[in-house]
């Protein structure tokens, strides 16, 4: 039985739009909506010396004020909470009639579908707009799917487990309303009749069927003995079947189970590194790469991308950081202006260039030492 918001009880049926009453399915879509919607982000130009961060009103436009109602992180928490209970997310792009960006507008889930021309082309119909919209002028962002246009809903493809979880959320509740004391088997010696029968069940329904009254004592006569028939649902016995249904919550989308608040003893700071670590390459880059590639597609011109940066959700603690940076800018692979902007530092004048620490010169040997083997082996 499968506890809904209202209250009541119903058979468990669990859909994107009512999936996130599920305390684990919550945290998911809260944690991945929000990490994806703080995320810096930058839009690039290719060059023959590599790609370079560029200014982009296109980035402007997603990051800051997307539409009159939403900021940047607003639009963006929607459309992958959207995205990762519906496996859509979509929004029409609005233009000037110049063709410059003017508003991103969000659509609910089941307001839009894609649709196939005789041709094998493909257009848009979204609710309240008469006209078909060509897919140059709708955001859509889709999970991999049966389809190879459209996604499926993580939740519809993962209901098996979905259903499990409100099915032990609902008992639980039930279970440990009445003080946990389980099923309860009264014996007598003696015949009793059936309306008799009926009586002691309601009596004893009232007395001893909530918590509140596990306080209240038992009596019984004539011989009349009570013992708990069956498992008894103890609560770690429930915690451990709510942690599997929350790691299989964790596989659906990605995300270490630890991070949804799963038991977990014996924690490190190498441990949280690694979760994190899983965190950003099995859930938050797949969500980002589906995302930037749409961006790249519909809002960017040709030659430009969009990248994010996950450097700030993987940074040690600072003693960490600068010793790191330190090494990197000694062996030549990081200026001294890189190694700032890790560190949230402005850059300084004569800090593009990359110095080379002596150490690092060929065999370990410093310019002097070299100079001596040379003369030597002369």
């Amino acid at each position: 039985m499968f506890l809904w918001p209202n209250g009541d009880l119903g058979t468990a049926d669990v859909t994107p739009t009512n999936a996130d009453t599920l305390p684990p399915v919550a945290r998911a879509l809260e944690l991945v909506s929000g990490d994806i919607g703080r995320l810096p982000a930058s839009v690039q130009v290719e060059t023959p010396a590599g790609y370079e961060k560029i200014d982009s009103p296109a980035l402007d436009l997603i990051k800051h004020h997307p539409n009159e109602y939403q900021s940047g992180y607003e639009f963006m928490r929607y459309m992958v909470r959207t995205l990762m209970l519906q496996g859509n997310a979509g929004a029409v792009i609005r233009r000037t009639r110049g063709g410059e960006l003017l508003e991103l507008v969000p659509v609910l889930p089941d307001r839009f579908r894609i649709q196939y021309r005789p041709d094998g082309s493909v257009y848009y119909r979204v609710a309240d707009i008469p006209e078909d919209l060509e897919p140059d002028r709708v955001i859509h962002f889709r999970l991999s799917g049966t389809a190879p246009l459209w996604g499926d809903s993580p939740v519809v493809r993962g209901r098996a487990t979905l259903d499990l979880l409100a099915e032990q959320e609902a008992t639980g509740r039930a279970h440990f309303s009445t003080g946990a004391v389980g099923k309860i088997a009264l014996t007598s010696p003696e015949l009793i009749g059936d309306a008799a029968v009926a009586r002691l069940r309601e009596s004893w329904k009232a007395s001893h069927g909530n918590a509140g009254a596990i306080s209240t004592p038992m009596i019984m006569q004539g011989g009349m003995t009570a013992s708990t028939v069956g498992a008894n649902l103890s609560q770690s016995d429930w915690l451990k079947a709510r942690n599997f249904s929350t790691q299989q919550v964790g596989m659906l989308y990605g995300i270490p189970p630890q991070m949804l608040y799963a038991d977990e003893t014996g924690e490190t700071a190498e441990h949280t590194y690694s979760q994190l670590r899983a965190y950003v390459d099995s859930c938050l880059s797949h969500y980002t790469a589906l995302i930037g590639g749409e961006i790249q597609r519909k809002l960017l011109p040709p030659g430009e991308r969009i990248t994010f940066d996950f450097r700030h959700m993987l940074r040690g603690s600072v003693d960490q950081v600068v010793a790191a940076a330190r090494q990197a800018i000694d062996a030549g692979v990081m200026t001294q202006n890189e190694a700032r902007e890790m560190l949230n530092l402005p850059r300084i004048d004569g800090g593009d260039e990359l110095v080379f620490s002596k150490n690092y010169s060929a065999g370990g040997l410093t310019d002097a030492e070299q100079d001596e083997d040379a003369t030597d082996e002369a």
